[in-house]
């Protein structure tokens, strides 16, 4: 059976519960239970639980840091626990050797249990992390799998497993996302996502010559203006100061635009400071500014692993230098130390941007899962799905999307 968004997955089996809860892993009893710890499946209800499997097999699997323990175990800190969301980690293993981890979690709203990926707003991709050879040590294929997986989680009346990529690689080696297979429906947002060259100038004939012109004009203006730094926070210390001043800018600008975001609100916040205060052999994020005689310009927050550079939060002062396009400048600045440093992948992250087509031309695509396995799911998932449907229809057209903007501002 092909699973997608528009049918009804089958309603999970409820099963006693065996041993402390949030301790261990989770064991049940009866005969589908059996049967997802023989293919080898084992939930954890916990992160304390799944911590060691988990470190170390994101040492060599591929996924994004949006999947890493630590990005998710400091947003499940600061931001799940508080929604009540119980995790429901499935680590899927063929000859002992891990294959798979999906961190997954059940989410109570509306009166409806809802079977998430963990991550929240705080993470821009979701997915597994995957082996390397998962495709080839995979057997039966991944819907039987995904129906094992099932069996052996918790009660769920809905499946909303949102944002997720179709390719867990790189644009030269990807690796397909099992989960993007079990919906055909694209999500309102591609992401922009695109391999490095070994050098700047090469990258740079990627554009038009009078768009390399006008750059080669504005940085010559930017430098006869003053003195001109571009630098990388280089402490913990320098990194949660300097994001602190990044997010309030960033949460500014959207208001100003009428838009709401998680970068004013007090649980993200906490939630970034820890990711900036990992120490020097965890660090994750990697935050820099852009700024002329002191004043800030320019600022940016992404994070690099696995040999990808992905950009999270860019903001500039629009005050000062305008006709100089310093957020631009900030970002080539950012390409090319990426280059500098051997990079190969860049990622402009999810959402449409008109500079991000000047980078990427093939943007990759999103896609949801929103199904019922319930009589109460269903009816929640046909409604998700049409509002779903609605926005994405909004976003690629630019009239309607200029009216959404317009509205916006005339409410700020």
């Amino acid at each position: 059976m092909t699973i997608s968004s528009e049918e009804t997955l089958e309603h999970p089996a409820s099963f006693a519960r065996r041993g402390a809860r949030g301790t261990t892993a989770r064991f049940r009893a009866g005969y589908e239970a059996r049967l997802a710890h023989a293919a080898g499946i084992t939930l954890y209800e916990s992160f304390e639980a799944a911590e060691p499997v988990w470190r170390a097999f994101e040492a060599r699997a591929a996924g994004t840091a949006f999947q890493s323990f630590d990005w998710l175990s400091i947003w499940y800190r600061h931001v799940g626990e508080r929604l009540g969301i119980e995790p429901a980690i499935a680590v899927v293993t063929r000859a002992g050797e891990p294959l798979m981890l999906a961190p997954l979690g059940i989410e109570r709203r509306f009166g409806l249990r809802r079977l998430v990926w963990l991550g929240g707003r705080l993470a821009d991709y979701k997915g597994p992390l995957l082996a390397a050879d998962f495709e080839a040590r995979l057997d039966g294929g991944f819907e039987a799998l995904w129906r094992q997986i099932r069996r052996a989680l918790p009660r769920h009346d809905l499946v909303m497993l949102d944002s997720q990529p179709v390719s867990l690689g790189t644009p030269s080696a990807p690796l397909g996302n099992p989960f993007a297979v079990l919906s055909s429906s694209p999500a309102p947002d591609a992401a922009y996502v695109f391999d490095l060259p070994s050098t700047f100038e090469e990258f740079s004939q990627r554009y038009r010559a009078e768009t390399r012109r006008i750059d080669r004009s504005k940085f010559r203006k930017l430098d006869a203006a003053g003195e001109v730094t571009f630098r990388f926070a280089e402490t913990a210390e320098e990194r949660v100061a300097m994001a602190e001043d990044i997010l309030s800018r960033k949460a500014a600008q959207l208001a100003a635009q009428g838009i709401s975001s998680i970068f004013g609100e007090a649980d993200y916040l906490a939630a970034w400071r820890d990711l900036a205060a990992l120490p020097e052999e965890r660090t994750l994020l990697e935050v820099a500014e852009l700024r002329l005689d002191g004043e800030f310009l320019s600022g940016s927050i992404g994070h690099v692993w696995r040999g990808r550079a992905t950009l999270m939060v860019h903001t500039y002062d629009p005050e000062m230098l305008p006709k100089l396009s310093p957020g631009r400048l900030h970002l080539l600045k950012l390409l090319q130390s990426s280059i500098e440093r051997g990079t190969g992948t860049y990622d402009l992250s999810v959402g449409y941007a008109a500079y991000k087509e000047s980078f990427c031309d093939t943007p990759m695509e999103m896609r949801n899962t929103v199904a019922g396995t319930s009589l109460a799911g269903m009816g929640a998932a046909a409604a998700i799905r049409t509002g779903l449907a609605a926005k994405r229809r909004i976003k690629r057209d630019p009239r309607l999307m200029g009216l959404v903007q317009r509205v916006r501002a005339a409410l700020a």
